[in-house]
């Protein structure tokens, strides 16, 4: 949860104010508050907000007292802090020092979703000590409350003009979020980034690091062996910040260079929690806005589905326009050979173009070794699985261990990440259970799973399950008469003419087996809903081993 401006609407002392302009800016998130008189807005923007920075997520107080009688000027200012990304004025003493508020300020303020509130008209006893203490308490008990910092940011960068979408502006949200200073380093332990909190200290820690890195100090040591442990990060007092202490974080994506994120943090200490979402904020913003932006973004929507955290896969799916919601089939492909991932990748872009003949919304993306296609459904049964005979022949080509594994009918992305796992889970298991085929659907896997669980579950389970097939090992043909079944129920898809070609048989042969089998079960192997049980005897068998 974050304060948005229209949370502050509910404050005390806010409660009389009107909004005058820019109600589209209403749900922007505020960070802080501030008060500010300026006459000259070239001033505002050189000194304060330089172009293409960003400073903001603020909301200003001011009474225009520097510019009482000059509209133009009130409006060049207005301008100049919304491009510095604050969201909005708070307008004291209207009807007092100002006369009114001109209509080309309410219309500039709507273009811009700069929220515009006015305090109560003609009132001189209204303080700005009293919004300043309301507002910034509210913003410390959310802070208080909640740590749920990278959906925040990413929609707050989210929201700013393209050329304010950066890694730097990430790490000043971040700096402000958190209250810490924010150190950005290559592998190298060079200086990429330095947002200093509060900001009129980072000349001092510029000289601090300079020093610091200068020799090979204990520090230095430690950090080089924590890139190859599983920790992430460790802490200690901060050497040129009296009071401080000093995060040194792993940051290791998943494209591009190893870097460390350190946080400089003084007064209350920084839970590993935050410490956990400070690296993963500042992971996505690099990787987001760095070079490789298209290719990442998938990557990270892909992830955010898969481990389950929805707040995030929103962001980025409305970061990036993508339909999360038209998602309603995955299907993954993966190979047993050690380039079959690399292979996987050159291949990705032919399998989305091919994809996107058929289907609105396509998305791939290599996870974990595993080529991941999302589509909505693509069209007729037959439609589909021509598709993915397609694609799995053309892979087949250059990789004879690919499997391809359709999911379908997926009303959500939990779905998603439940098919995901099930597939990561039981894969093998349906490959043992079907080894003569390549192409699968998440039936397969969820039979799989279930035949898994019947053998955990104990010696009587087992025995229980494996009763129905004991009847054949009476007759003298037995082991022909269940090796028949198993290929007959399993590889042939209950045809006589496959089952006697994967046999290496006549098909009158495999016609006198299952008719043995009928007279010692009491049923034909294919009748339903009898044969249903005997189906599932006949793969747990296949699971076992020996």
């Amino acid at each position: 949860m974050s304060v948005t401006v229209s949370d502050l609407l509910a404050l005390p002392s806010l409660r009389e104010a009107r909004v005058l302009g820019g109600r589209g800016g209403l749900s922007k998130i505020v960070s802080s508050i501030s008060v500010l008189e300026s006459t000259d807005p070239n001033f505002l923007v050189d000194k304060l907000f330089p172009q293409d920075e960003f400073f903001g997520s603020e909301i200003v107080i001011t009474g225009f007292l520097n510019t009482l009688d000059n509209v133009d000027c009130q409006a060049a200012n207005v301008r100049r802090l919304a491009e510095g990304g604050e969201v909005g004025l708070i307008l004291y003493y209207v009807g007092v020092y100002l006369e009114s508020v001109d209509q080309r300020l309410i219309d500039l303020a709507d273009e811009l979703d700069f929220v515009l509130i006015c305090m109560p008209e003609g009132r001189r006893d209204l303080r700005y000590g009293e919004v300043l203490s309301d507002v910034t308490g509210l913003i410390y008990r959310d802070r208080l409350s909640s740590d749920a910092i990278v959906s925040e940011i990413l929609e707050r960068v989210s929201r700013l003009p393209q050329h304010q979408r950066s890694v730097n502006t990430v790490l000043k949200m971040l700096s402000d979020r958190i209250s810490a200073s924010v150190i950005l380093s290559d592998s190298e332990l060079r200086t990429l980034n330095l947002v200093a909190w509060p900001r009129s200290i980072e000349e001092n820690i510029k000289e601090g690091l300079a020093g610091w890195r200068a020799g090979e100090s204990a520090a230095d040591r430690e950090w080089e062996t924590l890139r190859t442990r599983p920790q992430d990060y460790f802490e200690e007092p901060c050497p040129f910040v009296p009071g401080g202490r000093l995060y040194r974080c792993a940051l290791r994506p998943d494209f591009g260079s190893y870097m460390e994120l350190a946080l400089i943090k003084e007064g209350m200490p920084l839970s590993e929690e935050l410490l956990k979402q400070s690296v993963d904020v500042v992971r996505l913003g690099v990787s987001i806005w760095g070079e490789q932006h298209s290719e990442v973004a998938v990557h990270e929507l892909v992830q955010a589905i898969l481990q389950d955290e929805p707040m995030k896969m929103r962001r980025l799916a409305e970061i990036f326009h993508i339909d999360v919601a038209s998602i309603h089939e995955m299907w993954i492909m993966v190979g047993d050979r050690p380039d079959s991932a690399r292979l996987l990748k050159d291949r990705a872009d032919e399998f989305r173009s091919a994809l996107k003949e058929h289907s609105g919304v396509v998305i791939t993306d290599l996870y974990k070794d595993r080529l991941l296609l999302f589509l909505d459904t693509p069209g007729t049964l037959a439609e589909t699985e021509r598709l993915m005979n397609g694609l799995l022949e053309t892979a087949l080509g250059s990789d004879s261990t690919l499997t391809l594994t359709r999911c379908g009918g997926l009303s959500n992305t939990a779905e998603v990440r439940k098919a995901y796992l099930c597939h990561d889970d039981f894969l093998e298991d349906a490959r043992r259970l079907f080894p003569r085929k390549n192409l699968y659907v998440l039936g397969e896997l969820l039979f799989a799973r279930e035949c898994r669980r019947l053998i955990d579950e104990g010696e009587e389970a087992l025995a229980h399950c494996l009763s129905i097939v004991n009847n054949l090992q009476s007759a003298s043909e037995e082991l022909d008469l269940r090796e028949t079944l198993t290929v007959y129920l399993l590889d042939s898809g209950s045809s006589v003419t496959r089952a006697a070609e994967l046999l290496f048989v006549h098909k009158n042969t495999v016609k006198y087996r299952l008719q043995r089998i009928a007279e010692l079960l009491g049923y034909r192997p294919d009748k339903m809903p009898e044969g249903m049980k005997l189906y599932q005897a006949a793969a747990v068998s296949r699971l076992l081993p020996g």
